[in-house]
C-alpha cells in the first residue's frame, strides 16, 4: 500500500499541471471540471480557478494566469470586436447554453396613450417588449445581454448584478423588468421559479437578427407553465492558448 501511494505521488508530481478557469464553486463548469479530473487521470493534473463567469475566465486566460478556461462563444464574439483573440484556441466544444429571459406577468409595461395618459398595460412576453426597460444580468450573462441588445437592436438597459440570485431579487422587487441568465437547461436557478415569473420568447425577425451569433433553442419549465418557449443558445467551450512547449501540448492533447 505504501509503495502504491509513493508511485501515485510520483505520477502526480510528474504530470503536467493545467490551471483551468471555471465559474462559481457551485456552477456547471466547476462540476464538469471535477468530473473531468476524476475520469482523465493520465498525463495532466487539472487545477481549478473559480471566477465570476466567462468574462473573468477569458481575462485570466488572456493574462496568462491560467492555461485553459470555460467560456461562451458570444463572449469571444464580443471580445474579438475590440482586441485580437487569435491566440485563443478551442480545445473542446461542449454543450449549448440556453439564454433564459425571465420576467413577471404581474409587472406589466404600458403601451399607447399620450404623455403617459391612457394606453394599455401588458406583460412582457417577447424580447422587443423590453425596449426602454431595465434588464439585470450577472457575470458572463451580462455579456450575453449586451450582445443580444446590440444584435437584436432592442434598446434595453443592462443592469449589472453580482450573481444570478441578486438579479432575481431585483426582479422580485420589481426594480427591473427582466433577468437574463445563461446556462444549460434545465438551469437549476430557473427550475425553482413559479408563476408569476414567466419566460420571454425570441421569435420572428428578432430571432433572425441573432442567428449570426446564437443558435435557436426551446425551453420548458413546468412550475412556470412554460412549454417549448423559443429562445437562443450560445455554445460552451473549453479554450486554451497557442502553447509551444511539448509538455503543455502533451497535457492539453491528453486531456482532449
Amino acid at each position: 500500500i505504501l509503495l502504491a501511494a509513493v508511485l501515485a505521488f510520483v505520477g502526480c508530481a510528474s504530470a503536467q499541471q493545467i490551471a483551468v478557469a471555471t465559474g462559481g464553486k457551485s456552477g456547471t463548469y466547476s462540476r464538469m471540471l471535477g468530473q473531468m479530473s476524476a475520469m482523465c487521470t493520465d498525463g495532466a493534473a487539472l487545477v481549478e480557478h473559480n471566477t465570476t463567469g466567462s468574462l473573468e475566465a477569458l481575462d485570466r486566460l488572456l493574462g496568462n494566469t491560467v492555461n485553459a478556461a470555460f467560456v461562451q462563444t458570444d463572449v469571444l464574439h464580443l471580445r474579438a470586436k475590440t482586441e485580437d483573440v487569435g491566440a485563443i484556441k478551442t480545445l473542446l466544444a461542449l454543450h449549448p447554453e440556453a439564454v433564459h429571459i425571465i420576467a413577471r406577468t404581474d409587472h406589466p409595461v404600458k403601451s399607447g396613450g399620450v404623455l403617459g395618459v391612457g394606453g394599455k398595460e401588458r406583460p412582457v412576453r417577447e424580447l422587443p417588449d423590453l425596449a426602454g426597460l431595465k434588464v439585470a444580468a450577472a457575470g458572463g450573462s451580462a455579456i450575453t445581454a449586451q450582445v443580444i441588445r446590440l444584435q437584436s437592436e432592442v434598446p434595453f438597459t443592462v443592469v449589472p448584478a453580482e450573481s444570478n440570485e441578486q438579479a432575481l431579487k431585483l426582479l422580485a422587487a420589481k426594480q427591473v423588468h427582466a433577468v437574463i441568465a445563461v446556462g444549460g437547461a434545465p438551469y437549476p436557478i430557473v427550475a425553482g421559479l413559479a408563476k408569476p415569473f414567466n419566460l420571454v420568447s425570441i421569435t420572428g425577425p428578432t430571432l433572425e437578427k441573432l442567428k449570426n451569433v446564437y443558435r435557436p433553442a426551446r425551453l420548458s419549465y413546468s412550475k412556470m407553465g412554460a412549454s417549448g418557449v423559443p429562445t437562443v443558445a450560445t455554445d460552451a467551450l473549453l479554450v486554451t492558448r497557442a502553447y509551444k512547449t511539448p509538455k503543455m501540448l502533451d497535457g492539453l492533447l491528453g486531456l482532449r
